[in-house]
């Protein structure tokens, strides 16, 4: 279990509000939010309730409640702060429920901060609350490797490799492209090459 004191008022001062150390900006939270509304309006998804799992300072909330006109947002949390501040459901992903579940499941860069048990239940948590689209992303050693700027991102991860979370998001979901998935259930009419490559 994450430590929820960790990701206190200096946590996301740094990672989020101070320009010379921030990882992420409102304006790339807008283009994810807009990417994750174009994939699901093109796939014919209707989002009635949505689920942003990590929800951290909220910058998705917003933007994705544009794409998805009079959707009920849930913003889940670990951190006491963040609830505090901004009335978020305190909780961690793998011991999560909801009986309702939700159209649309959002978690970016959330499991890197669980190890692997709690990270392997979470996946499975993702599977029960989605009813259909879930938005994934997360660090993984080969990010580390070629693509993060590691003198703004968090170190006090677990890297683990991309096959780690594939074999078990496969479990449950198919991949659309982009970090969507959508539930195994549904299979849209895509092309061939409108679909990601092995």
């Amino acid at each position: 279990m994450i430590a929820n004191d960790r990701f206190d008022a200096a946590f996301f001062k740094r990672y989020y509000a101070n320009p010379a150390t921030r990882v992420a900006t409102r304006e790339d939270q807008a283009r994810l939010a807009a990417l994750i509304g174009s994939v699901a309006h093109y796939c014919g998804f209707r989002v009635k309730r949505l689920l942003d799992a990590g929800c951290g300072v909220g910058w998705l909330r917003t933007p994705l409640r544009r794409q998805f006109k009079g959707a009920e947002y849930v913003g889940l949390e670990i951190s006491e702060y963040l609830c505090r501040k901004y009335g978020w459901v305190q909780g961690s992903l793998p011991g999560y429920t909801d009986t309702k579940g939700f159209d649309l499941v959002v978690c970016h860069d959330v499991l890197q901060y669980l190890p692997d048990r709690e990270a392997a239940r979470a996946i499975t948590s993702l599977s029960h609350l989605s009813r259909g689209l879930l938005y994934f992303s997360v660090l993984t050693a080969g990010d580390w490797k070629n693509n993060a700027d590691t003198s703004r991102t968090d170190r006090g991860v677990h890297l683990r490799p991309r096959d780690w979370y594939e074999r078990r998001l496969r479990r449950h979901f198919r991949h659309l492209g982009f970090g969507v998935y959508a539930l195994r259930s549904y299979a849209p009419l895509l092309w061939e090459l409108e679909t990601p490559w092995k």
